[in-house]
């Protein structure tokens, strides 16, 4: 199984133990470099480098296991930069007597000064706690991130589980109302609702799918619907552009195919009808869909009016967001849905 580089960069936000020995790397190999005493690097620059780090283990974790926990993300922001400017003052003067006083009793065979002095050690140390602070605040973003990534994914299969028995159930009722009348093309409309279902489940599992696949399935829902009208040529779907090499989100169109009959054909409204247009160009697809209104009872379980829509808006929000635009008007014998998708 081979992994991408998303994957890889997931994997090391993860896995803490991983970043701290890279970075510890890092500092050992950019340090060395800097306060090595010739052009090339020896055994005393390599001893004087890993002592040099000592007081900054001590000041790092300090920040990183104290201060920033129980002050900078409490918001107490003067007491962090209070005691943040202490630890480095420590952390300094723990470096002076270090090298000063104890490094000769630990490397006899070498002989070590402080070079530097309080303050330019300070400005060390600070820099330190800038940058160990500021890369604290970038996993915490990459993992508030993943987080959001994940509650987004879990609520976008949540709607769609909600959506996809709704659409079922009515086409299931749909070739119901043709088998009571012995019709000889029950089995090829199972057939062609055995194509929709694997749409819905195996293809509409992903966030983004062919635009031609999801007017296929409108247009077979609308077939199957036509089952149950026999107002079939009040029912106008028109397609403007090129649907190829386009994708869309997974039934978006279909929540409101399936209320404009709900609502439009089966309302018992004179001149009943359903006009639907797509309109695909290189910049957005435009979605309308305009249908009559009636005062008939609904012919579906009331329990479930109202999840379609609702959700579209919602998936629109998570897959599109500042991407779309979405309108409803209605007055008292018409309902019309706006959609204007922007592409990438």
């Amino acid at each position: 199984m081979t992994l991408n580089f998303k994957d890889i960069f997931n994997q090391f936000i993860r896995n803490r133990i991983l970043q701290h020995i890279l970075f510890w790397a890092l500092s050992f190999l950019i340090l060395v470099n800097i306060l090595k005493v010739s052009a090339e690097i020896k055994k005393i620059d390599l001893i004087y480098t890993a002592v040099f780090h000592l007081p900054v283990f001590l000041i790092v974790y300090l920040n990183l296991k104290v201060l920033f926990p129980y002050f900078l993300e409490k918001g107490r922001y003067f007491l962090f930069v209070v005691l943040a400017l202490t630890v480095i003052a420590v952390g300094a003067g723990f470096y002076l007597i270090l090298f000063n006083q104890w490094i000769d009793y630990i490397f006899t065979g070498y002989y070590f000064i402080a070079f530097y002095s309080f303050w330019d050690i300070s400005l060390y140390y600070l820099i330190y706690i800038f940058l160990t602070s500021l890369l604290r605040l970038a996993r915490g973003w990459f993992k508030l991130q993943e987080i959001e990534n994940e509650r987004a994914e879990t609520e976008l299969k949540a709607l769609r589980s909600q959506i996809n028995p709704h659409f079922l159930f009515n086409s299931l009722n749909s070739i119901y109302s043709l088998s009571r009348k012995n019709s000889p093309a029950v089995p090829e409309k199972i057939v062609q609702l055995s194509d929709l279902m694997r749409h819905i489940i195996y293809e509409s599992d992903a966030n983004f799918i062919p635009l031609e696949k999801e007017i296929e399935m409108v247009r077979n829902y609308i077939e199957l619907q036509n089952l149950r009208t026999v107002k079939t040529e009040k029912i106008n779907l028109e397609i403007k552009g090129d649907i190829q090499n386009k994708k869309i989100a997974p039934l978006v169109f279909l929540p409101f195919v399936e209320n404009s009959f709900k609502h439009g054909l089966k309302s018992g409204a004179e001149n009943a009808y359903v006009n639907i247009c797509v309109r695909i160009r290189e910049t957005d697809i435009v979605f309308e869909i305009e249908n009559t209104k009636g005062d008939s009872p609904v012919l579906t379980d009331s329990k479930y009016k109202g999840i379609g829509i609702q959700n579209v808006k919602k998936r629109l929000e998570l897959l599109y967001p500042n991407a779309h635009k979405f309108e409803i008007t209605e007055d008292e014998k018409r309902f019309k849905v706006f959609l204007q998708i922007y592409l990438n």
